[in-house]
Protein backbone atom coordinates (compact mmCIF):
# COMPACT_ATOMS: atom_id res chain seq x y z
CA UNK A 1 0.00 0.00 0.00
CA UNK A 2 1.75 3.42 -0.83
CA UNK A 3 1.95 5.67 2.18
CA UNK A 4 0.56 9.18 1.86
CA UNK A 5 4.16 10.57 2.81
CA UNK A 6 5.79 8.59 -0.01
CA UNK A 7 2.88 10.63 -2.66
CA UNK A 8 3.60 13.75 -0.94
CA UNK A 9 7.58 13.18 -1.37
CA UNK A 10 7.67 12.26 -5.13
CA UNK A 11 4.98 15.14 -6.17
CA UNK A 12 7.16 17.63 -4.21
CA UNK A 13 9.81 16.77 -5.34
CA UNK A 14 8.96 16.83 -8.83
CA UNK A 15 7.38 20.40 -7.95
CA UNK A 16 10.76 21.55 -6.96
CA UNK A 17 12.52 20.36 -9.71
CA UNK A 18 10.27 21.78 -12.07
CA UNK A 19 10.23 25.30 -10.45
CA UNK A 20 14.01 25.05 -10.13
CA UNK A 21 14.36 24.74 -13.96
CA UNK A 22 11.68 27.18 -15.03
CA UNK A 23 13.35 29.79 -13.43
CA UNK A 24 17.00 29.05 -14.14
CA UNK A 25 15.65 29.41 -17.61
CA UNK A 26 14.03 32.96 -16.90
CA UNK A 27 17.40 33.95 -15.48
CA UNK A 28 19.01 32.81 -18.66
CA UNK A 29 16.38 34.94 -20.54
CA UNK A 30 16.24 38.19 -18.35
CA UNK A 31 19.71 38.16 -16.81
CA UNK A 32 18.35 39.31 -13.42
CA UNK A 33 19.97 37.51 -10.47
CA UNK A 34 16.81 37.26 -8.63
CA UNK A 35 15.55 34.69 -10.70
CA UNK A 36 18.82 32.94 -10.01
CA UNK A 37 19.03 32.78 -6.41
CA UNK A 38 15.48 31.96 -6.88
CA UNK A 39 16.41 28.68 -8.91
CA UNK A 40 18.87 27.43 -6.49
CA UNK A 41 16.56 27.80 -3.72
CA UNK A 42 14.54 25.33 -5.25
CA UNK A 43 16.86 22.80 -6.20
CA UNK A 44 18.81 23.09 -2.54
CA UNK A 45 15.51 22.33 -0.85
CA UNK A 46 14.49 19.15 -2.74
CA UNK A 47 16.02 17.04 0.17
CA UNK A 48 13.76 19.12 2.58
CA UNK A 49 10.79 17.97 4.49
CA UNK A 50 11.26 14.21 3.69
CA UNK A 51 10.02 12.90 7.24
CA UNK A 52 12.56 11.15 8.49
CA UNK A 53 13.45 9.45 4.69
CA UNK A 54 17.01 11.91 4.66
CA UNK A 55 19.14 12.18 7.55
CA UNK A 56 18.00 15.75 9.15
CA UNK A 57 21.28 16.88 9.55
CA UNK A 58 21.38 16.97 5.97
CA UNK A 59 17.75 18.40 5.84
CA UNK A 60 18.93 21.22 8.69
CA UNK A 61 21.97 22.51 6.31
CA UNK A 62 20.07 22.06 3.12
CA UNK A 63 16.80 24.38 4.21
CA UNK A 64 19.47 26.77 5.56
CA UNK A 65 21.11 27.04 2.35
CA UNK A 66 18.09 27.13 0.37
CA UNK A 67 16.24 29.89 2.34
CA UNK A 68 20.02 31.85 2.71
CA UNK A 69 18.78 31.90 -1.27
CA UNK A 70 15.49 32.85 -1.46
CA UNK A 71 16.55 35.55 1.18
CA UNK A 72 18.97 37.04 -1.45
CA UNK A 73 16.55 36.60 -4.35
CA UNK A 74 13.87 38.47 -2.98
CA UNK A 75 16.34 41.24 -1.64
CA UNK A 76 17.96 41.11 -5.41
CA UNK A 77 14.57 41.78 -6.84
CA UNK A 78 14.05 44.65 -3.98
CA UNK A 79 17.41 46.18 -5.61
CA UNK A 80 16.45 45.79 -8.85
CA UNK A 81 13.02 47.57 -9.19
CA UNK A 82 15.04 50.31 -7.41
CA UNK A 83 12.48 50.99 -4.85
CA UNK A 84 14.75 52.05 -2.05
CA UNK A 85 18.18 50.32 -1.43
CA UNK A 86 18.47 48.33 1.35
CA UNK A 87 21.22 48.64 3.97
CA UNK A 88 24.39 46.21 2.65
CA UNK A 89 24.01 45.31 6.71
CA UNK A 90 20.50 43.64 5.73
CA UNK A 91 21.19 42.23 2.91
CA UNK A 92 24.20 40.56 3.96
CA UNK A 93 23.04 39.30 7.74
CA UNK A 94 19.99 38.12 7.02
CA UNK A 95 21.34 35.32 4.31
CA UNK A 96 24.45 34.83 6.30
CA UNK A 97 23.00 33.90 9.63
CA UNK A 98 20.50 31.70 7.90
CA UNK A 99 23.28 29.50 6.48
CA UNK A 100 25.76 29.61 9.21
CA UNK A 101 22.84 28.15 11.96
CA UNK A 102 21.96 25.49 9.68
CA UNK A 103 25.45 24.49 8.74
CA UNK A 104 27.62 24.80 12.06
CA UNK A 105 24.58 23.26 14.10
CA UNK A 106 24.50 20.16 11.99
CA UNK A 107 28.13 19.41 12.38
CA UNK A 108 28.20 19.61 15.87
CA UNK A 109 24.52 18.18 16.72
CA UNK A 110 23.02 15.06 15.86
CA UNK A 111 19.29 16.02 15.31
CA UNK A 112 19.74 19.77 14.63
CA UNK A 113 16.29 21.99 14.19
CA UNK A 114 17.60 25.49 14.69
CA UNK A 115 18.24 25.69 10.97
CA UNK A 116 14.56 24.82 10.17
CA UNK A 117 13.73 27.42 13.18
CA UNK A 118 15.79 30.61 12.22
CA UNK A 119 15.12 29.72 8.43
CA UNK A 120 11.20 30.14 9.13
CA UNK A 121 11.67 33.70 11.12
CA UNK A 122 13.75 35.01 8.29
CA UNK A 123 11.23 33.53 5.77
CA UNK A 124 8.62 35.41 8.14
CA UNK A 125 10.46 38.44 8.05
CA UNK A 126 10.81 38.28 4.24
CA UNK A 127 6.91 37.93 3.48
CA UNK A 128 6.30 40.62 5.04
CA UNK A 129 8.80 42.44 3.43
CA UNK A 130 7.56 41.52 -0.02
CA UNK A 131 3.62 42.30 1.25
CA UNK A 132 5.29 45.72 1.59
CA UNK A 133 7.39 46.98 -0.77
CA UNK A 134 7.08 44.83 -3.99
CA UNK A 135 3.44 44.98 -3.52
CA UNK A 136 3.33 48.59 -5.94
CA UNK A 137 5.86 46.48 -8.42
CA UNK A 138 3.78 43.38 -8.60
CA UNK A 139 0.07 43.97 -7.34
CA UNK A 140 -1.90 40.71 -5.58
CA UNK A 141 1.07 38.28 -6.63
CA UNK A 142 3.63 39.97 -4.73
CA UNK A 143 0.67 39.84 -1.76
CA UNK A 144 0.02 36.35 -2.74
CA UNK A 145 3.39 35.64 -2.94
CA UNK A 146 4.31 37.36 0.55
CA UNK A 147 1.38 35.80 2.14
CA UNK A 148 2.72 32.15 1.17
CA UNK A 149 6.12 32.64 2.55
CA UNK A 150 4.82 34.80 5.95
CA UNK A 151 2.88 30.84 6.33
CA UNK A 152 5.68 29.28 5.22
CA UNK A 153 8.22 30.68 7.78
CA UNK A 154 5.44 29.98 10.53
CA UNK A 155 5.00 26.52 9.56
CA UNK A 156 9.00 25.56 8.58
CA UNK A 157 9.60 25.49 12.42
CA UNK A 158 6.55 23.72 13.31
CA UNK A 159 7.84 21.19 11.42
CA UNK A 160 11.15 20.87 13.02
CA UNK A 161 9.55 20.34 15.91
CA UNK A 162 6.75 18.70 16.09
CA UNK A 163 7.73 15.95 13.25
CA UNK A 164 8.36 13.13 15.30
CA UNK A 165 4.43 13.40 16.70
CA UNK A 166 3.12 14.75 13.50
CA UNK A 167 5.04 13.16 10.52
CA UNK A 168 2.24 10.47 9.52
CA UNK A 169 -0.80 13.46 10.26
CA UNK A 170 -2.68 14.11 6.51
CA UNK A 171 -3.50 17.53 7.52
CA UNK A 172 0.56 18.78 7.57
CA UNK A 173 1.17 16.88 4.50
CA UNK A 174 -1.89 18.63 2.74
CA UNK A 175 -0.15 22.22 4.26
CA UNK A 176 3.23 21.70 3.22
CA UNK A 177 2.38 21.16 -0.49
CA UNK A 178 0.22 23.42 -0.62
CA UNK A 179 2.22 25.93 0.54
CA UNK A 180 4.79 24.72 -1.86
CA UNK A 181 2.19 24.90 -4.89
CA UNK A 182 1.21 28.41 -3.98
CA UNK A 183 4.79 29.80 -3.52
CA UNK A 184 5.76 27.92 -6.73
CA UNK A 185 2.49 29.67 -8.81
CA UNK A 186 3.08 33.44 -7.29
CA UNK A 187 6.95 33.18 -8.04
CA UNK A 188 6.13 32.36 -11.93
CA UNK A 189 3.67 35.17 -12.15
CA UNK A 190 6.15 37.43 -10.96
CA UNK A 191 9.26 36.27 -12.42
CA UNK A 192 7.51 35.26 -15.88
CA UNK A 193 5.43 38.81 -16.06
CA UNK A 194 5.92 41.23 -18.62
CA UNK A 195 7.33 43.74 -16.24
CA UNK A 196 10.10 41.27 -15.19
CA UNK A 197 11.30 40.39 -18.29
CA UNK A 198 11.17 43.91 -20.16
CA UNK A 199 12.61 46.21 -16.77
CA UNK A 200 16.05 46.26 -18.57
CA UNK A 201 14.63 47.39 -21.90
CA UNK A 202 12.62 49.51 -19.78
CA UNK A 203 15.58 51.64 -18.22
CA UNK A 204 17.19 52.33 -21.62
CA UNK A 205 13.90 53.02 -23.26
CA UNK A 206 13.35 55.64 -20.86
CA UNK A 207 15.57 57.84 -22.07
CA UNK A 208 14.29 58.44 -25.33
CA UNK A 209 10.53 59.31 -23.77
CA UNK A 210 9.48 62.34 -25.57
CA UNK A 211 8.22 63.39 -21.90
CA UNK A 212 10.91 65.19 -19.93
CA UNK A 213 11.29 67.77 -17.78
CA UNK A 214 7.81 69.23 -16.84
CA UNK A 215 4.64 69.32 -18.30
CA UNK A 216 1.21 70.55 -17.74
CA UNK A 217 -0.72 68.32 -19.84
CA UNK A 218 -5.23 67.51 -19.97
CA UNK A 219 -6.73 64.27 -19.17
CA UNK A 220 -7.20 63.06 -22.94
CA UNK A 221 -3.04 63.43 -23.34
CA UNK A 222 -2.52 61.71 -19.86
CA UNK A 223 -3.56 58.52 -21.58
CA UNK A 224 -0.78 58.79 -24.44
CA UNK A 225 1.66 59.26 -21.42
CA UNK A 226 0.80 56.36 -19.53
CA UNK A 227 1.61 54.17 -22.63
CA UNK A 228 4.69 56.18 -23.18
CA UNK A 229 5.54 56.06 -19.24
CA UNK A 230 4.59 52.06 -19.50
CA UNK A 231 6.17 49.64 -16.80
CA UNK A 232 8.67 51.92 -15.35
CA UNK A 233 8.51 52.58 -11.91
CA UNK A 234 6.92 56.41 -11.81
CA UNK A 235 6.19 58.07 -8.62
CA UNK A 236 2.56 58.48 -9.12
CA UNK A 237 -0.15 60.43 -7.44
CA UNK A 238 -3.66 59.75 -8.82
CA UNK A 239 -6.99 60.44 -7.94
CA UNK A 240 -9.18 59.38 -11.42
CA UNK A 241 -6.85 56.87 -13.37
CA UNK A 242 -5.45 53.69 -12.52
CA UNK A 243 -1.85 53.04 -12.37
CA UNK A 244 0.30 51.28 -15.24
CA UNK A 245 1.51 48.00 -14.07
CA UNK A 246 4.76 48.98 -11.49
CA UNK A 247 4.33 52.34 -10.93
CA UNK A 248 4.80 53.39 -7.40
CA UNK A 249 1.28 54.38 -6.86
CA UNK A 250 -0.65 56.86 -4.15
CA UNK A 251 -4.38 57.44 -4.27
CA UNK A 252 -5.83 61.43 -3.34
CA UNK A 253 -8.89 60.41 -0.99
CA UNK A 254 -10.80 61.22 2.10
CA UNK A 255 -10.66 57.47 2.64
CA UNK A 256 -8.18 56.41 4.93
CA UNK A 257 -6.25 53.23 3.32
CA UNK A 258 -2.95 51.90 3.03
CA UNK A 259 -0.71 54.22 0.30
CA UNK A 260 -4.04 56.96 0.29
CA UNK A 261 -2.76 60.50 0.84
CA UNK A 262 -5.87 62.90 2.21
CA UNK A 263 -5.82 65.93 -0.01
CA UNK A 264 -4.95 68.55 2.98
CA UNK A 265 -1.68 66.77 3.63
CA UNK A 266 0.62 68.52 0.99
CA UNK A 267 2.98 67.84 2.82
CA UNK A 268 3.18 64.26 2.07
CA UNK A 269 3.58 64.61 -1.56
CA UNK A 270 6.17 66.92 -1.46
CA UNK A 271 7.92 64.60 0.93
CA UNK A 272 7.52 61.54 -0.81
CA UNK A 273 8.56 62.94 -4.53
CA UNK A 274 12.04 64.14 -2.36
CA UNK A 275 12.60 60.89 -0.89
CA UNK A 276 11.91 59.03 -4.76
CA UNK A 277 14.46 61.34 -6.16
CA UNK A 278 16.50 61.23 -4.20
CA UNK A 279 16.53 57.26 -4.09
CA UNK A 280 16.88 57.43 -7.96
CA UNK A 281 19.64 59.65 -7.93
CA UNK A 282 21.57 57.32 -5.44
CA UNK A 283 20.72 54.22 -8.49
CA UNK A 284 21.69 56.54 -11.00
CA UNK A 285 17.76 56.46 -12.60
CA UNK A 286 15.83 59.00 -13.95
CA UNK A 287 13.03 59.99 -11.31
CA UNK A 288 9.43 60.37 -12.74
CA UNK A 289 6.81 61.66 -10.90
CA UNK A 290 3.33 61.97 -11.81
CA UNK A 291 -0.10 64.21 -10.10
CA UNK A 292 -3.54 63.89 -11.33
CA UNK A 293 -6.34 65.28 -9.48
CA UNK A 294 -5.14 68.73 -9.07
CA UNK A 295 -8.80 69.68 -9.27
CA UNK A 296 -9.64 67.42 -5.88
CA UNK A 297 -6.73 69.10 -4.00
CA UNK A 298 -8.29 72.08 -4.83
CA UNK A 299 -11.13 71.48 -3.34
CA UNK A 300 -9.58 71.28 -0.32
CA UNK A 301 -7.08 73.47 -0.05
CA UNK A 302 -6.73 77.22 -1.16
CA UNK A 303 -4.78 77.36 -4.56
CA UNK A 304 -1.69 79.22 -2.97
CA UNK A 305 -1.05 75.73 -0.74
CA UNK A 306 -1.35 73.52 -3.95
CA UNK A 307 0.91 76.17 -5.87
CA UNK A 308 3.66 75.72 -3.25
CA UNK A 309 3.19 72.16 -3.12
CA UNK A 310 3.68 72.11 -6.69
CA UNK A 311 6.77 74.51 -6.90
CA UNK A 312 8.71 72.27 -4.21
CA UNK A 313 8.41 69.22 -6.36
CA UNK A 314 9.40 70.98 -9.61
CA UNK A 315 12.30 72.29 -7.37
CA UNK A 316 13.33 68.51 -6.97
CA UNK A 317 12.91 67.51 -10.37
CA UNK A 318 14.74 70.32 -11.94
CA UNK A 319 17.59 69.93 -9.75
CA UNK A 320 17.49 65.79 -10.30
CA UNK A 321 17.09 65.88 -13.95
CA UNK A 322 13.84 64.28 -13.29
CA UNK A 323 10.22 64.74 -14.89
CA UNK A 324 7.11 65.74 -13.56
CA UNK A 325 4.12 65.26 -15.36
CA UNK A 326 0.80 67.65 -14.00
CA UNK A 327 -2.18 66.42 -15.05
CA UNK A 328 -5.55 69.13 -15.08
CA UNK A 329 -7.88 70.17 -16.59
CA UNK A 330 -8.00 74.30 -18.03
CA UNK A 331 -11.66 74.51 -17.87
CA UNK A 332 -11.78 73.71 -14.04
CA UNK A 333 -9.34 77.21 -13.05
CA UNK A 334 -9.55 80.52 -13.25
CA UNK A 335 -7.79 82.05 -15.68
CA UNK A 336 -5.32 83.75 -13.20
CA UNK A 337 -4.60 80.63 -11.49
CA UNK A 338 -4.41 78.36 -14.62
CA UNK A 339 -1.75 81.16 -15.94
CA UNK A 340 0.09 80.51 -12.41
CA UNK A 341 0.33 76.49 -12.95
CA UNK A 342 1.85 77.50 -16.27
CA UNK A 343 4.17 79.85 -14.86
CA UNK A 344 5.20 76.95 -12.14
CA UNK A 345 5.96 74.29 -14.91
CA UNK A 346 7.79 76.98 -16.73
CA UNK A 347 5.16 77.25 -19.69
CA UNK A 348 5.12 80.77 -20.36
Amino acid sequence: MVHAGDIYITSITLIKILAGLSFLFAYLESKRLSALFISIFWFLVIPTATFGRVDIRIENIMIALGYAFVILGIFQLIKEEHQFPLPKSIFILFPLMTALVGSVESIIRTNPQNGYVVAGIFELIVGIMTIEILGPYYGKNAKGLGVSLGLSGIMTPVYAVATPEFANELVILIIAWSLAISQFYFYYRIIYSERFFKWPQSIEAIETLRIKGLQLISPNEFITVKEEIGIYPALAFLRNFKPAPGWICYRLSTIEAPNTIYPTDLYKITETAVRYFSEARQKNTKGITIIEGLEFLRLYNNFESVAKMLSAVRDHVIINNGTLVVVAEENAWEKKEWAMLKRILGEE
